[in-house]
């Protein structure tokens, strides 16, 4: 009897002995296979996580541009979740996303599959519903089409082969201004400007071809024009062209597209008078808006200006800053030139940039005119009295225009 005792005392423990070997080694080995599961989950998020775009605020965005569910990735790389749910934090990765409503028991982490679905909303992404990343608008608002600010209601494309006389006329017989300078019989400078401008406009100086205005400048030896019924000699001959009694604008945008010609002395504007203006009358006129004047001794300025008459038949001349162009400007290529006016300033553009404004509060405190008259449009290349100091080497030079457009406000 107490060998069967004994017996049965040594079988349970061998039995015990057995078992524990038995657990201990399955517990390695779920050990083992957890750390491989963890191992190849920590590869999943880092891949999910490159997928991820994250704000400056921190807040985690899918690539759909929709805000994600309720996690959060915080600048220190922690991991806010919401009540529902509760995540893993992996140091390798930042963090690793787990499934919510989970027992410990029953935690795994999602699959790629399940994280991209949650990080998305619930509503299917589809063109009516997706909303770029890159709006301002919040989700399901739909964005505002801008509607354009200007509506063209004048412009000359140059697109034939001579001057649109509907448009435009030439600057001859003192309209809008006498046409120039001239040598007398003792071969001096008759100064009709006041300025000793060298210019002489020719309307032979002026051609649409090829989808432009020229209007070229040249050197002149032995060329004469008629003054009086006499033969004068001009120094150079040049060019230009305006829209009195054929086209006039009071506020709105205008706008010129053009390339500079070159030498020392060129200067070519574009600029308006009031339409019932005429030089005749020995005064300025009330309003003057230039455009755009360049001086081709310096080509890396453009200068935009306005004048209004005062009480004593002097101007207000309203300068203020020139723009100086960017390196990779030039003024002898194309570019556009333009003002906005209305009835509280007038501002200049180059390339579409403003870069000088005029209020008329201000205007108003030196002048009664503070440009409330319709205008008339004027192109011209004049010429100062230093043209020649470089010796003509850029003549005949030109100035060729794009087009010309005029704007109002829809």
């Amino acid at each position: 009897m107490k060998k069967l005792l004994l017996l049965s005392v040594m079988l349970l423990i061998g039995s015990n002995l057995i078992l524990g070997a038995t657990v201990k080694k399955t517990g390695n080995s779920t050990m083992n296979n957890t750390k491989s599961v963890n191992s190849k989950n920590t590869g999943t998020s880092k891949t999910n996580t490159a997928k991820t775009k994250v704000s400056k605020t921190g807040t985690t965005k899918s690539s759909t541009g929709s805000k994600p569910t309720g996690t959060k990735a915080t600048g220190s790389g922690n991991t806010k979740t919401n009540s529902s749910g509760t995540n893993n934090l992996d140091k390798n990765t930042n963090f690793t996303r787990l499934e919510p409503n989970t027992g410990p028991a029953n935690k795994r982490e999602l699959t790629p599959e399940e994280i991209q679905q949650n990080t998305t909303t619930s509503t299917p992404a589809s063109p009516e519903n997706t909303v770029p990343a890159t709006t301002s608008e919040k989700p399901g608002k739909k964005s505002k089409e801008k509607v354009p600010e200007w509506e063209l209601v004048w412009s000359d494309e140059f697109d034939g082969n001579n001057l649109d006389s509907s448009k435009w006329s030439y600057w001859e017989n003192g309209d809008p201004w006498k046409s120039g300078n001239y040598l007398d019989e003792n071969g001096n400078l008759v100064d009709e400007y006041g300025f000793k401008a060298k210019q002489y406009y020719l309307r032979d100086n002026v051609k649409v071809e090829n989808g432009y205005l020229a209007i070229t400048v040249k050197k002149e030896n032995d060329k004469t024009v008629k003054i009086n019924g006499q033969d004068r000699k001009i120094l150079y001959s040049s060019g230009a062209v305006h829209t009195k009694n054929k086209f006039t604008v009071r506020e709105g945008k205008i706008e010129m597209r053009a390339a500079m010609p070159e030498g020392i002395g060129t200067w070519p504007a574009f600029w308006t008078w009031p339409e019932d203006y005429s030089q005749s009358i020995g005064i300025p006129a009330k309003e003057e808006i230039d455009i755009f004047e360049i001086y081709g001794d310096n080509l890396k300025r453009v200068t935009g200006t306005a004048h209004a008459l005062k009480s004593d038949n002097t101007y207000a001349s309203f300068i203020g800053n020139d723009l100086r162009i960017k390196k990779n400007e030039d003024l002898t290529r194309y570019n556009t030139y333009a003002v906005e006016w209305d009835s509280k300033e007038i501002k200049w553009l180059f390339n579409g940039r403003i870069y000088k404004r005029l209020n008329m509060k201000k205007v108003a405190k030196l002048s009664e005119n503070i440009f409330k008259l319709p205008h008339f449009l004027m192109i011209n290349v004049a010429l100062q009295d230093k043209t020649g100091e470089d010796e003509n080497v850029k003549f005949p030079t030109e100035m060729k225009v794009d087009y010309v457009r005029v704007y109002k406000k829809k």
